[in-house]
């Protein structure tokens, strides 16, 4: 009997223990939107492989939630030449542009914006891409709205081949108090359907061991009162 009760007792703690975990985030009320200043990067648009190569850049300028991974830049890469074009310092005309990306706070409707400078560098040709999209932040690549500091990072990314449909460029964003350093905690902590639905069966094993217990004593009160008499 006092191995099923420990049995039981170390499952409802488990169990309890489950329903006690939360769902955690990252300080979502905020949005953005992203532009770079040109439509797309061209190169050697006068070659006889193929007529050149073209990156098509695409913006978001319509406000976009916040994530700690989001998309920047829709893009789509063409060109008709099984030679290399290449993108790069080499090539006919300049690879770089800019991408300014701006941050607003929902709750208060403060915004600020943070540019980088993007670079293109590699080979393209109708079936493979080496392209390596780049980014470099002019200034800071972070910016503080109503305590809240959001720091951006664009990894370098390879770009998808001519063959392949449009595609994102994503950035990381992190988000910390401003006041303090750290980082934020969850603005919601909500429990989990699953955690919820553990801690329920949680009580009702832990309801099962008391009637068990219970049921064992009263068959064993006949016997301990036949042995006092």
């Amino acid at each position: 009997m006092n191995r099923l009760s420990a049995r039981i007792g170390t499952a409802v703690l488990v169990l309890l223990a489950a329903a006690a975990s939360q769902i955690r985030a990252d300080y979502l009320n905020w949005t953005y939107t992203s532009n770079p200043n040109v439509p797309g990067i061209a190169v050697d648009a006068t070659s006889p492989n193929g007529g050149g190569a073209l990156v098509s850049l695409t913006n978001f300028n319509t406000p976009q939630a916040g994530a700690a991974t989001i998309p920047v830049v829709a893009y789509v890469t063409s060109t008709n030449s099984t030679t290399p074009i290449v993108f790069g310092p080499t090539s006919d005309v300049p690879t770089t542009y800019n991408l300014a990306l701006t941050i607003t706070d929902k709750s208060t409707g403060d915004s600020g914006t943070l540019n980088f400078t993007g670079s293109l560098t590699g080979p393209l040709t109708a079936t493979s891409s080496g392209v390596v999209a780049s980014f470099t932040p002019v200034g800071s690549d972070s910016l503080t709205l109503d305590g809240h500091t959001y720091t951006v990072t664009i990894p370098e990314q390879t770009l998808a081949a001519p063959t392949s449909p449009q595609a994102d460029i994503t950035a990381n964003v992190s988000v910390s108090n401003g006041t303090t350093g750290g980082n934020l905690p969850p603005p919601i902590s909500t429990p989990e359907p699953t955690s919820l639905l553990l801690g329920g069966l949680g009580f009702s094993c832990f309801g099962l061991g008391c009637w068990w217990k219970r049921r064992f004593a009263l068959r064993r009160r006949p016997e301990q009162r036949t042995e006092g008499a």
